[in-house]
């Protein structure tokens, strides 16, 4: 494989790739090191554009919970994506299932297989290789989504990272990637999938979901409900998770819980 740092982001390769399929104009900002994908678009998307942020590295990437997402320079996918809506944004409380769907999608037309940790982590052979953090806000009265995804491309070592990990070079060998096309149907599918999104909500992706739900089956920890333990089953049309308590079924929605596998 060609060595990391000659795979940077080019502005003009994605616009190339991501020209493809869209037809409209996206702004797109590229950065050697920035805090924060999402907190950059938080400040500054415009709701009248479709807006892409990428960095080589960030310095406060984050997780869901506020946990740090490691960020190593030139080795990962850092992106964020914004666009307005007019649905309400407690609508677009699922769009996370689907995004990290989006991203299964784009990797599985690659023949890399992948499935979905409820809500929102992307796993590769029981390990996780990315995972994907939803913010919303609302300004000057239009509906903003930043849709903020990381995944493990070329990280082979990274002792800060406190669970079981991969990345694309460690579990395919001799893998020639170019981070720039990935990025680019990664934000072509994310888009593809949210107007489909906005007419039908999460039932339309429900089944295709479960298809790819890591956690069926397992058993589970609840972090947020006293540390309940049950059997993780299947996902509900409106993006919750069905888990099996002392014999009985237990809705949970991913705002309210955090989940370890037992």
């Amino acid at each position: 494989m060609e060595d990391v740092k000659q795979n940077t982001l080019k502005e003009e390769k994605i616009r190339n790739f991501l020209k493809k399929k869209c037809d409209f104009e996206w702004h797109l900002s590229i950065h050697e090191e920035i805090e924060s994908t999402n907190d950059y678009l938080i400040e500054f998307s415009n709701p009248n554009e479709y807006s892409l942020c990428l960095a080589e590295s960030q310095t406060k990437g984050r997780g869901r919970n506020l946990k740090e997402w490691q960020s190593p320079k030139y080795e990962n996918i850092y992106m964020s994506l914004g666009f307005s809506t007019k649905h309400e944004l407690r609508n677009f409380s699922s769009f996370s299932l689907v995004s990290a769907l989006a991203v299964h999608n784009v990797l599985s037309k690659k023949s890399i297989f992948t499935e979905i940790k409820w809500p929102n982590d992307i796993y590769m052979n029981d390990k996780k290789i990315g995972g994907v953090l939803i913010e919303t806000l609302t300004r000057d009265k239009e509906n903003l989504v930043i849709v903020g995804i990381g995944l493990n491309v070329f990280m082979e070592n990274n002792s800060k990272i406190d669970q079981d990990w991969t990345s694309l070079k460690l579990e395919i060998e001799n893998i020639i990637i170019d981070r720039n096309e990935i990025i680019s149907e990664i934000a072509n599918e994310v888009l593809l999938l949210k107007k489909k999104f906005e007419q039908t909500g999460f039932d339309y992706f429900v089944n295709d979901y479960n298809k790819l739900n890591f956690l069926k089956d397992k058993k589970v920890s609840l972090l947020n409900l006293a540390n309940e333990k049950g059997t993780a089953l299947d996902i509900n049309s409106d993006g919750s998770l069905n888990v099996r308590i002392d014999n009985q079924i237990k809705k949970v929605s991913s705002g309210e819980i955090s989940i370890n596998i037992n």
